[in-house]
């Protein structure tokens, strides 16, 4: 399933991304492992931390890889590594963000500096 969506939806990937990427990023997901990790492969990315998901019956195996989880996987992944930048299209990805030199949204394909509001910092 995750090779049919991908072949339908690899050329939606941003142009700026594609250009932009490197074989040492991460992504780090809420979305299930086996489908972000299909088009990892395709990408040349090696490191990938998603949610673990039953691909038979769709029941998660543990935590969803949201929010402060993403943090917690990344630091049980990654010690404490440095992350250069983080980019996200969610809001609810602040604590990542806050990890990060530099932190970017994604809106409709347009990257922006991701401004922490005082709440999330």
């Amino acid at each position: 399933m995750s090779k049919r969506f991908w072949d339908d939806n690899q050329d939606k990937i941003y142009p700026w991304y594609a250009d932009l990427h490197r074989e040492d990023d991460l992504v780090i997901s809420a979305s299930p492992y086996f489908h972000i990790k299909e088009i990892c492969s395709r990408l040349g990315i090696k490191n990938v931390i998603a949610s673990e998901v039953d691909p038979v019956n769709g029941m998660c195996l543990g935590p969803n890889c949201r929010d402060v989880e993403k943090v917690r996987r990344f630091r049980e992944e990654f010690g404490d590594t440095k992350v250069e930048n983080f980019y996200s299209d969610e809001d609810h990805d602040a604590p990542m963000a806050r990890l990060a030199e530099k932190a970017f949204m994604v809106k409709d394909g347009k990257v922006f500096d991701w401004v922490l509001l005082p709440e999330e910092i």
